[in-house]
């Protein structure tokens, strides 16, 4: 009876400290996480994050803006020689009228971060991993429209694009994932630093637990046709300014 009532009482404790981890967990909505340090390589002083700005007002945005409203007036004017007054100002000109040049890009935080778990799904489904992201200088064509018909908002504005990289053990490749029509394994279709098709994958069911080199095609055994491919590019922040 004794053993059966201490039995009783080792279960009630155990229940009783559940609920009070239970409880703890309701109200804080989540167990807290370890404190992260600051990442010293990733975190920019607030000085030195002031002079990168000015620096390019200095030396880009000023340039690009007189460069964009020149080509404004010699489309007005059908100038065509490249002589243009607009061409000899001083960097120092005014900021103010015509061609706005894109100063800041930002992201929906929820965004960016489904866009995280989205590309690292794709790289579990292709069985490759992710080694960077890579962010790309882009600009909007002076067009209304994309090859695909999707509306260009702010044509001739500077924007960014990012990508994931994953390696093949001696560089860095940017990414898309698609089948191919051999095995219908997922795979990581390389692209060139210029965002050009490689001819050449990692990943599926060639990859190997010691290196993932030894799973890239050979130069001379072009990738089998891709099929379903899945773009990883993240773009489409807000461009600032205009909003």
């Amino acid at each position: 009876m004794k053993n059966s009532n201490y039995f009783s009482m080792k279960i009630l404790s155990f229940l009783l400290l559940l609920g009070t981890i239970y409880g703890c967990g309701e109200q804080t909505g989540k167990i807290i996480d370890e404190t992260v340090s600051e990442p010293k390589n990733m975190i920019v002083s607030l000085q030195d994050g002031k002079v990168f700005y000015d620096t390019y007002t200095e030396r880009r945005a000023k340039i690009i803006k007189r460069y964009e409203d020149s080509m404004d007036k010699r489309d007005q004017k059908g100038d065509t020689d490249g002589n243009s007054q607009e061409a000899e100002e001083s960097t120092s000109a005014a900021m103010e009228g015509g061609f706005v040049p894109t100063r800041f890009i930002e992201f929906n935080y929820k965004d960016l971060k489904t866009y995280l778990k989205f590309i690292e799904q794709e790289a579990d489904s292709a069985q490759v991993d992710i080694s960077n992201l890579r962010i790309y200088l882009t600009n909007y064509p002076k067009k209304q429209e994309f090859p695909d018909g999707k509306t260009i908002k702010e044509p001739r504005r500077n924007s960014v694009m990012m990508v994931p990289t994953t390696s093949d053990g001696k560089k860095n490749f940017a990414f898309y994932t698609a089948d191919d029509s051999e095995d219908g394994q997922r795979k990581a279709y390389l692209l060139t630093d210029e965002l050009d098709d490689t001819g050449k994958y990692i990943g599926g069911k060639k990859k190997s637990k010691a290196s993932i080199a030894p799973s890239i095609l050979p130069v001379e055994a072009p990738a089998p046709p891709a099929q379903n491919q899945q773009s990883l590019y993240g773009n489409e922040g807000g461009l600032h300014p205009p909003s």
